[in-house]
């Protein structure tokens, strides 16, 4: 059982019945957002906010709560968890504003490179963090049984999109570049490409130039910024994570302080 604030009360619900993507999600569709805590303090909660509020203002979506009353709901929680460091969701479903944690549990060996596969897969709704998430957790199995870190979706071209559970960032000839358009607006992306001291330059690749790039990198807002060194078991570069990949994630440990 999980431990949830539901509309500012607490409850204790199955953990199957809050699987996103899974027949068990016993709730109607609706938006999510997934963020870190660093010592019992939220990290980059307000931009997330600000999306789940936009977002919800986009799809028709009512919430009946402020953002401000959001916040303390999401204070309450993370102060009731005995764990510091934790993963945070707050669902908003039509009648239903759910906040839970859970110990973060990062491995840190990725980052010292993870592998990941390539699956051809896309999200309906790409611009917006909706509960409707089979496509991404399909995929997500699908490189979990694999023994891989995380999938990479692909168009029916072989452009590639955006991970299951992530952004994509690529480095080539010392150019940093994310695809503009299509992808999830990720926090942890967005706080990149304003931050990054490499400027981010905006385009396409395809899953047949891997081969090609000097480093790949994948972002989310549990993990950071995710060294990539091998995709459908070929070699990133030079097979481990590269120097512009390895500065970046160095300055998002910083950022992430700032952003508490």
């Amino acid at each position: 059982m999980i431990k949830a604030l539901i509309n500012g009360d607490w409850e204790n619900v199955p953990e199957a019945h809050l699987q996103l993507g899974a027949d068990t999600f016993a709730y109607k569709p609706g938006l999510y957002e997934t963020f870190r805590t660093l010592n019992h303090k939220s990290v980059f909660l307000e931009p997330h906010l600000d999306r789940l509020i936009q977002s919800a203002d986009r799809i028709g979506l009512t919430i009946p709560f402020t953002q401000t009353e959001i916040f303390e709901m999401v204070k309450t929680v993370i102060s009731d968890f005995p764990d510091p460091d934790q993963r945070t969701r707050i669902l908003a479903m039509p009648n239903n504003l759910i906040i839970y944690t859970s110990a973060l549990e990062l491995d840190n060996s990725i980052y010292s490179g993870i592998a990941a596969i390539t699956v051809h897969a896309n999200r309906e709704t790409p611009d917006v963090k909706t509960t409707n998430y089979k496509v991404c957790l399909k995929a997500w199995r699908k490189a979990n049984d694999m023994g891989c870190f995380e999938s990479i979706l692909i168009d029916g071209n072989g452009v590639v999109l955006e991970g299951s559970r992530s952004n994509v960032f690529w480095v080539k000839d010392g150019i940093l570049m994310t695809r503009q358009k299509n992808v999830l607006p990720g926090i942890t992306r967005q706080t990149l490409i304003s931050r990054s001291p490499f400027p981010v330059s905006f385009g396409l690749l395809n899953q047949s130039n891997f081969s090609d790039v000097d480093e790949l990198f994948i972002t989310n807002s549990g993990s950071g910024v995710i060294p990539v060194i091998k995709v459908d078991f070929m070699e990133i570069g030079t097979g481990e994570p590269g120097p512009i990949t390895k500065q970046l994630l160095l300055l998002y440990n910083q950022w992430i302080h700032d952003g508490c």
